[in-house]
């Protein structure tokens, strides 16, 4: 049969009618059923109900009343996360926390071995301030330059330690009233020292 181009273009809008037909039913069919919405009555609403609908004595006081405000619970975003709640006080915690244990007595073994380490912190203490009340020389502050003059009768020359006063010192004759020449050699001199006279004598070299 032989269709005209009217008649074949009439065949094809009402496929394409068909097929959107059958596709919306299949996305009907498809999509999740929506959760019912919960009406959830407040208590002060159900309290005045309660009240006006008692009854005494076999007698109806009043009619049940229905709440003037319903408050309507969503459903359908059952994954919804609670707002961030702040940290406050631990409502099981009473005053301060407390006290950590007081440490255990020590052991007598433990006592005796703080005797020993105070004992010996104080004969050191003690060697410490006999040592430093001990008397000792002078340290030497001289510069010993060189010598001059014959064997018998040789002169050594001094310096001070800021170079500023020379000092020609023959054996036996003190310098700053602290050092006295026990020797002049040629290069160097032997002192020892006023008020230690058995203290051995310090050998300085030339230019120390």
């Amino acid at each position: 049969m032989n269709l005209g181009s009217r008649e074949r273009r009439l065949l094809l809008v009402l496929a394409a009618l068909a097929g959107v037909a059958a596709l919306r039913g299949l996305w009907v069919l498809a999509a999740p059923a929506p959760l019912p919405q919960v009406a959830v009555v407040k208590p002060a609403a159900v309290r005045g109900a309660a009240d006006r609908s008692s009854f005494g004595k076999g007698t109806r006081r009043g009619a049940l009343e229905l709440p003037k405000e319903i408050v309507t619970l969503a459903l359908a975003d059952p994954d919804r996360q609670p707002g961030a709640l702040a940290v406050g006080r631990d409502p099981f915690r009473f005053g301060p926390p407390p006290a950590p244990p007081p440490p255990p007595p020590p052991t007598r073994e433990e006592l005796a071995r703080r005797a020993a380490e105070a004992e010996a912190r104080r004969l050191a203490a003690e060697e410490d301030a006999r040592q430093r009340a001990i008397p000792r020389p002078p340290p030497v502050t001289l510069v010993y330059l060189g010598s001059f003059g014959t064997e018998a009768r040789r002169i050594a020359v001094f310096a001070d330690d800021k170079g500023e006063n020379l000092y020609n010192v023959r054996v036996g004759e003190i310098v700053e009233g602290k050092f006295i020449v026990d020797r002049i050699g040629y290069e160097s001199v032997d002192l020892k020292f006023v008020g230690f006279p058995d203290e051995p004598a310090k050998r300085l070299p030339i230019g120390g």
